[in-house]
């Protein structure tokens, strides 16, 4: 066999791999069949992907600290960039000085042929889910027909699951390209977590208390991305109302800036204000979820607290006339008021509370598609 024969036989077992169960693994194994060297695949945070032997001993670190990779041996070892569109995402790296530099090359060509293949699969399949999450969070999607389609993606809206939600300045086709996690891609599974892109930001939907271990996590991608990485992270909530609170929650926590937060409840009236301002936004829901405390007491002792509170803003915070509206003394009303900014943390009198407790109310007497534009044309909020 010629020279020539050899190399073609060796490209064309390199060429094979890509069609085996395990792509990478089988190309990994084939170079280590042509070449009787050690190899590996090391992605760019150290982490040895694939080894052939298995238990060949890597300076990762080492490696993947030279990037790109030099034309000269490192440790040992001879290196090329493995690449995903166009970004180095990994190296290939054959133990020994004598190592075909040409194979080397052309297997790590193939590997990110591979790489790519499986990214564009699970792309497609963000890209769907990221629809479905836009209906849930427009409010175009019902509980059930949201939890459905939600369960499709393997989403059960039934248990509680945090929001968490990302943002970094730079090139959107960056933040859609770049790969999270190659062992999910070589393992051909679907991503641990629900994530998608939303209107440039990265939303993940996690189990209970995974959020803030993941927002970490997805803060350090973000930060090797792009600049200004900010990630939120909302209370746990089930079903599709909760998910799609716990999405505005997330995202009015990245106004705190640069690093991961988490979702404080006095800040609701924000979300509450933000989301009101999106046109299909279910004002309603938020409404609903500002003054959770006073429609649980109402519903629990059979009272008239919200009642009341949207009479006092009706009246412009005129104690003696909402008194004379509900047929009550004074020192009544005053009461109702006092248990309405224990229950809810808020002084009915402050100025942004007042704004904050008029939209909450007015939005709970709207249809939940109801946006801020329908409001205002109501002029003012509904009598009793």
């Amino acid at each position: 066999m010629t020279a020539a024969d050899s190399d073609f036989a060796d490209h064309r077992a390199l060429a094979d791999a890509l069609t085996a169960e395990r792509p990478l693994h089988a190309l990994v194994r084939a170079l280590h069949r042509i070449s009787s060297a050690p190899v590996a695949v090391i992605d760019l945070h150290g982490g040895v992907l694939v080894s052939v032997p298995e238990r060949a001993e890597w300076m990762a670190e080492e490696l993947v600290a030279v990037s790109p990779p030099a034309d000269g041996p490192v440790a040992g070892c001879v290196l090329r960039s493995v690449e995903l569109e166009g970004e180095p995402v990994a190296v290939l790296a054959m133990r020994g000085q004598g190592a075909s530099t040409k194979l080397l090359s052309f297997a790590a060509t193939l590997a990110g042929i591979e790489l790519s293949r499986r990214h564009a699969i699970l792309s497609g399949r963000r890209e769907l889910l990221g629809q479905v999450l836009e209906d849930v969070i427009s409010g175009y999607l019902g509980e059930q027909e949201g939890a459905r389609r939600l369960l499709d993606h393997g989403l059960d809206v039934g248990k509680p699951h945090e929001v968490v939600v990302g943002s970094a300045e730079g090139s959107p086709r960056r933040l859609r390209s770049y790969p999270w996690n190659l062992h999910t891609l070589l393992t051909q599974q679907n991503d641990p977590h629900l994530r998608t892109i939303v209107d440039d930001r990265v939303v993940l939907v996690v189990p209970e208390q995974a959020g803030l271990f993941v927002a970490r996590l997805c803060h350090e991608h973000l930060a090797s991305i792009g600049s200004n990485a900010r990630v939120g992270v909302s209370k746990p909530r089930a079903g599709v109302r909760g998910l799609r609170l716990g999405y505005f929650e997330a995202r009015n926590a990245l106004a705190e800036g640069y690093g991961v937060h988490v979702h404080r409840t006095q800040d609701l009236p924000t979300a509450l204000l933000i989301a009101s301002l999106e046109a299909g936004v279910p004002l309603r829901d938020l409404s609903a979820e500002a003054l959770a405390p006073l429609v649980e007491y109402d519903r629990k002792n059979d009272t008239l607290l919200v009642d009341t509170l949207r009479r006092y803003l009706a009246e412009d915070g005129d104690v003696g006339a909402t008194a004379a509206r509900l047929f009550v003394h004074r020192n009544t009303l005053r009461n109702r008021l006092r248990l309405i900014e224990e229950l809810t943390g808020r002084d009915v009198s402050s100025p942004s509370n007042y704004a904050h407790f008029w939209l909450a109310t007015s939005g709970l007497d709207l249809h939940s598609s109801a946006n801020l534009s329908s409001l205002f044309e109501r002029g003012t909020v509904q009598d009793d």
